[in-house]
């Protein structure tokens, strides 16, 4: 007759060795992080650093725009439009620490089922300022999904038309200049096929 439970305990070391070497061939395959990007109609794939430096540039870019944004806004105690996004408790902190004027919250559930919010609000110029000049690389980076690196300025009536072409234009510009700096001098640069996009 066979006895169970002497197989009990090599059949469990067999499943956890599996298990992980299961784990191992699958992380070996897992893709790496990159960016495709296209300058004056030629194509690159950034991998490694030059991802990490384009990562960089965009959430530097970010932090640029609202001060371009905010050097267009007179007089200095203008009461400026914005909205922001995060989790009940920290837009709740957010509201209650610079004392905004909420106009709109709208409820939502993040992944797995977090309650947030997202919030229109009006604060002071002199208080934005403060937030943005206190602002890191790091704090508006995507994976630090806090409350002040969803900030954005909206349209209003201190910024024309024509004012915000122009920071576009400026950032596009000042973005280009770096994004071509980043190919030609960084580790992790190949040319790619491009791709149309529709």
């Amino acid at each position: 007759m066979l006895n169970y439970g002497l197989l009990t305990i090599p059949l469990i070391a067999i499943l956890v060795i599996g298990g992980v070497i299961g784990f191992f061939a699958v992380y070996s395959f897992y893709p790496e992080k990159h960016e495709n990007v296209s300058i004056d109609g030629k194509c690159y794939e950034l991998v490694g650093m030059a991802h990490q430096k384009i990562t960089n540039l965009t959430a530097e870019m970010k932090i640029r725009k609202m001060l371009l944004q905010l050097s267009k806004i007179e007089p200095q105690n203008a009461i400026i439009p914005i909205i922001f996004n995060g989790k009940d408790s920290e837009t709740k902190n957010f509201v209650n620490r610079y004392d905004l004027a909420v106009t709109s919250n709208q409820k939502v559930i993040y992944f797995p089922n977090i309650n947030g919010s997202v919030v229109t609000a009006n604060i002071t110029k002199t208080d934005l300022q403060s937030i943005i000049g206190n602002l890191s690389i790091s704090d508006v980076l995507p994976s630090s999904k806090s409350v002040v690196s969803s900030i954005g300025i909206q349209p209003n009536k201190y910024i024309t038309n024509d004012e915000e072409e122009d920071v576009s234009l400026l950032l596009e510009k000042i973005q280009k200049s770096r994004m071509v700096e980043i190919i030609h001098n960084s580790e992790g640069v190949d040319s790619a096929e491009c791709r149309n996009e529709t």
